[in-house]
């Protein structure tokens, strides 16, 4: 301690208590930060594999080669 009296010894060591806490708060939400930006970008990478820089073949569109053509009428899959 300083040696400048019982409050002043007091209020140092609320500081230093205070900046701990306040450094470990920043350093866990800075983590949470970085962990939420790694799992958007495996995702983003998975879902989508050219975006990103990502090499996975993964979730890749396919050559679209037409529109979806039905097998039967619609009004037949909900006849009653």
């Amino acid at each position: 301690m300083s040696g400048g009296g019982v409050f002043t010894d007091i209020l140092a060591a609320a500081g230093r208590i205070f900046e701990v806490m306040v450094e470990g708060h920043w350093e866990t939400v800075g983590m949470l930060f970085d962990s939420l930006g790694k799992g958007t970008m495996r995702i983003n990478r998975n879902a989508y594999g050219n975006m990103g820089g990502g090499a996975s073949l993964r979730g890749g569109s396919p050559e679209v080669s037409g529109y979806a053509v039905p097998t039967k009428a619609v009004e037949s899959k909900f006849a009653k």
